[in-house]
């Protein structure tokens, strides 16, 4: 490895000194060994060429001792192997625009550049989703969409050079997150490559998986697990219309306080983006937008829909801001006025990087309420040591980013940056913030990395990398430090035994203290809350540990549309609690006694958001307790967080294999005073499939949609919408049920019919587990109309069909279910059955497994 000292680099060597470099000779055999695979034109061996591959937009420099270019999936594959058996660090490199160090090789080794594959392999606009290659960029896809009158939400600040890949292997964020969510939400299923070669896929991130979230885990693992290879992405139907507007306020408190006041009015904007007095003056002399130099701050707010709703909005918005004393709203005439307004927020960067050798970016995100706050923490902290902070947010999600311009050079600068940058982590940590909300940990904040987490999560977070990636191959030294000494076998566990046990804890330390218990006592653990639903896994087959005592709400942030709740909590409870104060969780049932622990262990589905991807899309954090009683917080109550790993992911659908959840932070959302339901009958499926279909590509779709075949009533499709834009809704719900000859029938109120559709859905549950069979598949929606074909051939067969997702759930009977396509697993009295996944990622599963339960203590799903 060079060790060359290059300008502007920062010092690393205290984080290095101890740390295994690249072999000489192993560096040279394996240059070797690439020379006779891949073509000449594909690798950078000479210093000078390598430079170039040195660093990213921070000021970290370190130069890779070889480069490659791949050119697809094998070649991918090819290096992987390569390097593995020569044990030379690899980290996979986009466009390296990201904003920690992340893709900087400060161990040396090889640089593996994707760049090369930006091939757009598929546009499945039936099923709404995009298959590509890690090195499209961003723009491209969105160009590819646009022709078909879809668009993929994410759109980071890098957006016209940022590669796909790097976007997720960032979870990039970006201005319109604050309607439509982060990369992670919008995420299907990877392809990668494992540290040993294994090329493979992860399994569906939609709500039909079976095993762990592979791909949540790995979204925003910023290359130190595996190498992406192909990504499958949600697309979503290209809104109407667009408006877009620029509010002055004198101060950027005032901005800010719009900010709530718009929330609070049940405005859903796409994008609340905020400059501050400093910014404006920076970016008006870079690229005359327009902005007024003298305002104290500016919101950009744009809102997108039908043009009746956007209207709708907009006077909304204007009269909150005239109350919050808006000195002037601009609303953008054309297309090309909006671009300007666009072209002054996007040039903050560079604008600022005018000013000096270098800068210095940070991403804290706090608690939407506390943003103000956090940016008079920014600047006093500024104050304190030396420097003239300019400030931008994007205000809807919490999310600031300050900047700091100093010399590399001047040692006593860099010094004080540094100090002025942990200042300003250490201030948004003790605001309940996130250290990171889209830009990652990388090389940049590694060491800061200790303010939020504790050693507990932090060595957690490094076995879940040494889980994926034992020998340490990928992207050294970025996100957590490696674990402490090598990995040990657990203690062989004494036998583990079943046995009647009355363990209901009633707070954390008791239900710590009860798996202290049952380790030392040989016994193996079933959690549940009410134990409905292990019924559909085969059933609690070990000791039960109940935690329906632990009921409480922990938090209640109405302003900034969080509530925190203790694990044992009846989900019809919480929804009840909520739907009193105008918020709703869409995944919550109104009937039943299932828990939201439970709900969330088992990853239960649920309608009334047919176009998210579960429970995953409202985590946003979560306490669990592990096999050795250790309690472990992971996540924070802010709309965005990349600082680590996405740990809370692991926790949806693992049926409590990892451990006990006790407490849960979930995103709300407003509950309209009008909503929508109704429903379409006909003879066959396949009608009302294909209106569906029809409806899930239009931009005014009902946001739930599903179809039954039950009771032996006729198939109908249920439509319900519970957000802004009904009336729009509701007239092409009929237009298009129109098109199709069918008529709709409407009901007056909702929540009786809810409730009904949920009982009657129990109701078959029940007698097809006691009676005959359940299963449950998915597939994308291009092929349900196999899964429909196959469902009519059994006439006594009932089923659930969910065009949103392309899940399907059968009610038999029978003992036995039919061959259906998709079908992921099924109980009946003669036993359980579940798709088995590959052996690469059983053995991730057991190794994950470990991690959080070693001595085996927790109940594992058992297949016949």
């Amino acid at each position: 490895m060079d060790t060359k000292v290059l300008t502007g680099q920062v010092d690393r060597s205290y984080l290095t000194a101890h740390q295994q470099r690249v072999d000489g000779d192993q560096l040279a055999a394996l240059i070797r060994e690439l020379k006779q695979v891949v073509e000449s034109s594909q690798i950078l061996d000479d210093y000078d060429q390598r430079l170039a591959f040195s660093y990213d937009a921070t000021g970290e420099r370190c130069v890779p001792d070889v480069v490659v270019f791949a050119t697809g999936s094998e070649e991918v594959q090819q290096v992987v192997t390569m390097c593995a058996r020569h044990h030379v660090y690899l980290i996979a490199r986009g466009s390296s625009s990201n904003l920690s160090g992340g893709t900087t090789p400060v161990l040396g080794g090889l640089i593996l550049v994707l760049t090369r594959q930006r091939r757009i392999l598929d546009l499945d606009t039936v099923s709404r989703v995009a298959e590509v290659e890690p090195g499209v960029i961003n723009a491209d896809l969105q160009q590819a969409l646009s022709a078909h009158g879809f668009f993929y939400p994410p759109d980071p600040a890098s957006h016209k050079i940022s590669t796909l890949g790097g976007n997720v292997a960032e979870n990039s964020g970006g201005p319109h997150c604050i309607k439509y969510g982060v990369t992670t939400n919008h995420v299907v299923c990877l392809q990668v490559v494992l540290g040993d070669g294994s090329l493979l896929w992860t399994p569906t991130a939609r709500d039909f998986r079976t095993g762990l979230d592979f791909t949540g885990i790995l979204t925003g693992s910023e290359g130190t697990m595996a190498v992406i290879t192909r990504i499958v992405l949600d697309i979503w139907p290209k809104p109407e219309t667009t408006q877009t507007m620029l509010a002055v306020f004198a101060s950027p408190e005032q901005a800010l306080e719009a900010v709530q006041a718009i929330i609070s009015g049940q405005v859903v904007p796409s994008t609340l983006e905020l400059l501050d007095k400093k910014s404006l003056q920076l970016v008006e002399s870079f690229v005359h937008a327009g902005y007024p130099v003298d305002a104290g701050a500016v919101l950009l707010i744009e809102v997108d829909g039908d043009s009746a709703e956007i209207s709708a909005q907009v006077g909304k918005i204007r009269a909150i801001l005239s109350q919050q004393g808006v000195q002037e709203l601009k609303i953008a005439a054309t297309d090309l006025e909006a671009d300007a307004f666009w072209r002054g927020r996007r040039a903050h960067y560079g604008a600022a990087a005018r000013l000096a050798p270098h800068l210095w970016i940070q991403d804290v995100t706090v608690p939407r309420p506390l943003l103000a706050d956090m940016m008079n923490d920014v600047l006093n902290i500024g104050r304190e040591f030396g420097f003239d902070i300019f400030c931008a947010a994007h205000a809807g999600d919490g999310n600031l980013h300050p900047i700091i311009t100093y010399d590399p050079a001047d040692a006593d600068e860099l010094r004080r940056m540094k100090q002025a940058d942990r200042a300003i982590l250490r201030a948004c940590v003790a605001r309940g913030g996130a250290i990171t909300g889209e830009h990652g940990i990388g090389l940049d904040k590694i060491e800061n990395l200790e303010l939020m987490y504790g050693n507990k999560e932090r060595s957690v977070m490094a076995n879940i990398k040494r889980a994926f990636d034992p020998e340490g191959l990928f992207n050294p030294l970025k996100v957590v430090f490696p674990p402490s000494g090598s990995p040990a076998d657990s203690p062989p566990p004494k036998e583990l035994r079943n046995r009647v046990h009355n363990w209901n804890p009633g707070n954390l330390q008791q239900l710590r203290d009860a798996v202290v218990q049952a380790r030392q006592d040989g016994l193996r653990l079933s959690i549940g809350g009410g134990f409905q639903r292990w019924r559909l896994v085969g059933g609690a087959p070990d000791t039960p540990l109940i935690t329906s005592a632990l009921n409480g709400v922990m938090d209640y942030d109405r302003d900034n549309l969080t509530i925190e709740v203790q694990a044992g909590m009846q989900g019809k409870q919480l929804l009840q609690l909520l739907r009193a104060d105008g918020l709703d969780i869409p995944f919550l049932p109104s009937s039943g006694n299932d828990t939201v622990g439970g709900l969330i262990a088992s990853n239960a589905r649920h309608w009334r958001h047919s176009f998210l991807l579960g429970w995953r899309d409202v985590v946003l954090g979560l306490e669990w307790v592990d096999g050795l009683g250790d309690s472990m917080h992971f996540g924070r109550k802010t709309m965005k967080n990349v600082a680590g790993y996405d740990v809370a992911k692991l926790a949806i659908g693992s049926w409590g294999t990892l451990g006990v959840i006790s407490r849960v932070i979930l995103r709300l959302r407003p509950y309209p005073a009008r909503r929508l339901w109704g429903y379409v009958m006909n003879p066959q499926i396949q009608p009302l499939l294909e209106l569906g279909v029809q409806m899930s590509h239009h931009p005014n779709r009902p946001e739930g949609m599903v179809l039954t075949r039950w009771n032996n009533e006729q198939p109908r499709l249920w439509m319900a919408h519970q957000a802004g834009g009904v009336s729009v809704t509701q007239q092409t719900v009929e237009s298009l049920c129109g098109q199709n000859g069918l008529d709709v029938h409407w009901s007056d109120n909702d929540i009786e019919p809810w409730r009904e559709w949920e009982e009657t859905r129990q109701k078959l549950q029940d007698e097809s587990l006691r009676h005959g069979s359940w299963g449950e598949g998915g597939t994308k929606t291009a092929q349900l109309t196999d899964v429909v074909k196959e469902i009519e051939a059994v006439p006594d067969l009932s089923a659930i069909i969910y065009p949103g997702s392309g899940a399907y759930e059968l009610y038999s009977s029978q003992c036995t279910l039919p061959v259906v396509p998709g079908l992921t697993r099924g109980v009946s009295r003669d036993g359980y059955w579940q798709e088995s996944v590959e052996s690469a990622w059983q053995k991730i599963t057991s190794r994950l497994e470990k991690v959080f339960d070693p001595h085996g203590i927790f109940s594992k799903i058992v297949k016949e």
